[in-house]
């Protein structure tokens, strides 16, 4: 049975692997802070020296930001990711400095002023963060104070701690917000009061005024009484507990929230689960942190300059390491969440809706090398996920069809009699073994497959068979999953019929392919055969300057340590000095060929070429003839590992232009011609009505530029026959140049050439999806 064949996601299962995403999970220090302060925003405010901006964001949490930053307890401290490394940032020192060096910065609350009434019994700061929490929300309110002034037990603190000028300053902030506070008023009874809802906030000598002892439950939760409307809290609550500051203004906030609830007639104790303390799943990489010793004030508080460099000391604690690894990821600069939303709400859009388009380039971008699996603490799979809304695409008909087609094309000639090769070793009815090359090995060069070939046929016993014909990855990548599924019931039949022999696979990818979706198959890695056979003879150790290489894992091979600790064990056998580059093994990095990503995104698989190769100085080794086309095109030295082996260890080879597209079906076809003449004794038939016909000439530019875009000789060809032939073409008066186009499939090529004799001499290609509908020759100017 085919494993996964159709592991199938439902949008809704897409849309629960968000819930794998940590990134939002609030930070170590912000989670155990009673008020949530958002001390990484703060700290990155700070980090640039943005002190202003930096108390705006203490004060929405906080409230009094003189007062906390003195008095608070600072958990935040202690649970500083820091501590590991070395010592926690001093978040309070820092808020002591937003509020120094942070200018007034007095609030406006511009809300619309709601009906309702509140009032507040005791100008402590609970009471005070009640009454600034309800103004802001527009409740006319009014709080009720017996002492001359407000602030309650921060009267006891030391004055070099807080002075009198400090707290009348602060206090000041509740009748500049709007909040009506009258002084030196003792309420002795809340029956005097008609206000729709009523907080006490005593303190710790208080009492529940006018409400009878055997009712005077104060509910944790809520801060709600048994009396409808009456919540109490502060002192009356935490009598029993050492004075906590922030622990006073969370009671505050959490009694505005209930009276709010209850205006509201809203539950009062449902979804509260994230008041107060939190618990965070977050995960912070600090491995690769440096150590840095903790800034010391000079004086008693820091200077400007001192906090901005004790700042610079936060970690600024995320997750982010899918991203942080991935380009493709960091391209679309969201976070995995809403990608996440976005790629669920494309497959689930009705048809032809412009919400199909919303995340289509970034599903049909990520080349599909599982990378983000092997980082995410969580699993997070990206593969997984747009690989199944690719499958959806094609489903739901909402695939852009110019997204694949090539690659489909390119499919479609690899499994056909053109290219494809499927036999037992000549004078074998069976095969002990099936040495599987992979498609794209014989299209950058033919001597790979014949030289291997020849090398297992005379080490194995028992007859080595040859399957040239592809593994299906184009047509999965593509989300065609039935063409996938014909291809591979295709190749099992085949290798049922050869006797069920051992498959020798040297392309990681095809490798990737089989073991998932045709586990019955017994399969060794051309590699590890490599490792056990004597080598061939024309292997040669490394050059004097040549000896330190660095090792490209592809990305297909992470599934498969065995395989990647063969090639080292080669490489270190032949002399070699292998760098490891940072992302290797189980993290290796895709080349941009997987996934089909550099046709979908051409500039983001530009950015990951250059960041691949720029990642070492040395010459790269790599087993993937996809990775060693892609880096040697980007101008980055690199053998493939059949060159070492078979004795092309020279920087020539190393730096040996990769084919063009048209070169590559060029080098399959004439690959399987020459095998069946050398080892089967066979002649090809020929192909009449598919062999060049005209003497075509191109440019070096119009080469590359159709290799850029994906436009092949033979649609060049297939465009001047046409035109010949039929006569449907224009002429530009000015370039002197024949125009012609041909619609070849969804695809409408069209060619810019001159006729020089019997030679048609080509100065333009391009291609667009736009059908033509015209007749007849035409001037053109």
């Amino acid at each position: 049975m085919l494993y996964e064949w159709r592991k199938k996601m439902k949008p809704t299962e897409i849309l629960a692997q968000e819930n794998k995403c940590i990134q939002e999970e609030p930070v170590y220090c912000s989670a155990v802070c009673p008020v949530h302060v958002d001390v990484r925003a703060l700290m990155n405010q700070l980090q640039a020296g943005k002190f202003a901006e930096a108390l705006q964001l203490f004060r929405s949490k906080a409230l009094f930001p003189g007062i906390i930053s003195r008095i608070c307890d600072a958990p935040c401290e202690a649970a500083c990711l820091r501590n590991k490394l070395d010592q926690a940032v001093s978040v309070r020192m820092l808020e002591k400095a937003c509020a120094d060096f942070g200018g007034s910065g007095k609030r406006k609350y511009s809300v619309v002023k709601k009906k309702q009434r509140v009032a507040i019994i005791g100008g402590g700061l609970t009471g005070m963060s009640c009454a600034l929490e309800l103004v802001r929300k527009g409740y006319i309110t009014t709080l009720y104070e017996q002492e001359t002034h407000l602030g309650g037990a921060l009267w006891e603190f030391d004055s070099e701690v807080l002075s009198e000028e400090l707290i009348l300053s602060e206090t000041a902030l509740l009748a500049q917000a709007g909040v009506q506070v009258i002084l030196k008023t003792s309420i002795a009874d809340i029956k005097e009061l008609d206000d729709d809802a009523i907080f006490v906030a005593t303190g710790k000598n208080g009492t529940m005024i006018g409400v009878d002892k055997q009712t005077a439950f104060i509910e944790p939760e809520s801060l709600a009484t048994v009396v409808a409307g009456v919540f109490a809290g502060g002192g009356l609550l935490l009598k029993n507990e050492p004075y906590s500051g922030i622990n006073r203004v969370a009671m505050g906030k959490k009694a505005a929230g209930s009276i709010e609830r209850y205006l509201k007639k809203a539950s009062l104790t449902s979804a509260r689960e994230n008041e107060g303390r939190q618990e965070t799943h977050l995960y912070t990489k600090i491995s690769d942190r440096q150590v840095v010793p903790q800034v010391i004030a000079k004086e008693l508080w820091y200077t400007a300059d001192e906090a901005v460099a004790e700042a610079k000391r936060c970690l600024l604690c995320e997750c982010r390491e899918c991203i942080k690894a991935c380009t493709f990821l960091d391209y679309f600069n969201q976070n995995p969440r809403q990608y996440i939303r976005d790629v669920t709400k494309t497959v689930t859009a009705q048809k032809g809706l412009r919400s199909k388009m919303v995340a289509a380039r970034f599903i049909n971008s990520c080349s599909l090398c599982g990378q983000c699996k092997e980082i995410c603490p969580n699993d997070l799979d990206f593969e997984e996920i747009c690989q199944e809304a690719r499958f959806l695409q094609v489903e739901g008909e909402s695939m852009p069809p110019a997204f694949h087609d090539f690659w489909l094309r390119e499919f479609d000639f690899s499994i056909s009699d053109k290219a494809a090769l499927i036999r037992n070793q000549a004078g074998f009815e069976k095969s002990q073994y099936l040495f599987f090359p992979g498609c794209r090995m014989g299209s950058s060069n033919p001597l790979y497959v014949s030289e291997t070939y020849g090398y297992l046929s005379k080490n194995l016993s028992g007859g080595v068979g040859l399957a040239l014909t592809c593994c299906g990855a184009p047509a999965q990548w593509s989300g065609h999953k039935q063409q996938m599924k014909q291809q591979m019931d295709y190749f099992k039949n085949n290798w049922i019929a050869m006797g069920k022999p051992q498959l020798i696979i040297a392309c990681p990818s095809c490798l990737k392919m089989f073991r998932r979706y045709l586990p019955q198959l017994e399969i060794k890695s051309l590699w590890e055969l490599f490792e056990e056979l004597p080598l061939p003879d024309d292997c040669l150790s490394p050059q004097a300057d040549q000896k330190t290489v660095a090792l490209f894992d592809p990305c297909a091979s992470r599934e498969t340590p065995k395989m990647q600790q063969s090639i080292r064990s080669l490489l270190n056998k032949l002399g070699y000095q292998i760098e490891e580059l940072k992302f290797n093994g189980r993290f290796a990095q895709c080349c941009t060929y997987g996934g089909l990503m550099a046709t979908i995104n051409p500039t983001l698989a530009q950015t990951i070429r250059a960041e691949r190769t720029g990642a070492s100085p040395h010459n790269y080794i790599t087993y993937c003839t996809n990775c060693r086309d892609d880096f040697i095109a980007n101008g980055k030295a690199t053998w493939y590992l059949l060159d070492i082996i078979f004795g092309r260890n020279d920087q020539q080879t190393a730096m040996r232009k990769p084919p063009t597209l048209s070169k590559r079906r060029d080098n399959r076809k004439q690959l399987k011609k020459e095998l069946l003449t050398c080892y089967w004794g066979e002649k090809m038939v020929s192909e009449d009505k598919n062999q060049k016909k005209l003497d075509i000439r191109l440019t070096a530019e119009v080469e590359e530029k159709m290799n850029r875009e994906y436009i092949l000789f033979e649609e060049v060809d297939q465009v001047i026959e046409y035109a010949e032939k039929s006569g449907d073409q224009l002429f530009n008066n000015r370039t002197k140049l024949t125009i012609a186009h041909l619609q070849i499939g969804i695809i409408t090529f069209w060619v810019e050439y001159k006729k020089v004799d019997q030679t048609f001499m080509v100065y333009n290609a391009y291609s667009h999806r736009m059908q033509i509908v015209e007749k007849g020759n035409r001037q053109g100017g």
